[in-house]
């Protein structure tokens, strides 16, 4: 097969074409390409998103904790509000809404 001059350089620019066709598709489309990177990015900020409200969640309860620890009229007063526990000697009013 004998190709003359001007045929091989046809074809080395076709193939040279058809290579950055198929490396730009594999940019953008490919796995790890740039669509697969945006919404990896889009993950993780929504991950991470997660992650602050839950050390916020998590700092919360250990000082929730920590009053729970320390703190005797903290106790007294969750007993009161959730348990509707009272003192010996106290008086409980009862209001109708």
């Amino acid at each position: 097969m004998n190709f003359s001059r001007k045929a091989r350089r046809e074809l080395s620019w076709i193939l040279l074409f058809t290579s950055c066709l198929l490396l730009m598709y594999l940019l953008l489309f490919g796995d790890g390409g740039l669509i697969q990177l945006r919404k990896y990015r889009s993950q993780l900020q929504g991950l991470q998103m997660e992650n602050l409200r839950l050390r916020q969640r998590h700092s919360d309860f250990l000082q929730t904790i920590n009053k729970l620890k320390t703190d005797p009229y903290e106790i007294e007063r969750i007993a009161r509000e959730r348990y509707n526990l009272a003192r010996p000697g106290d008086i409980i009013v009862n209001l109708q809404e």
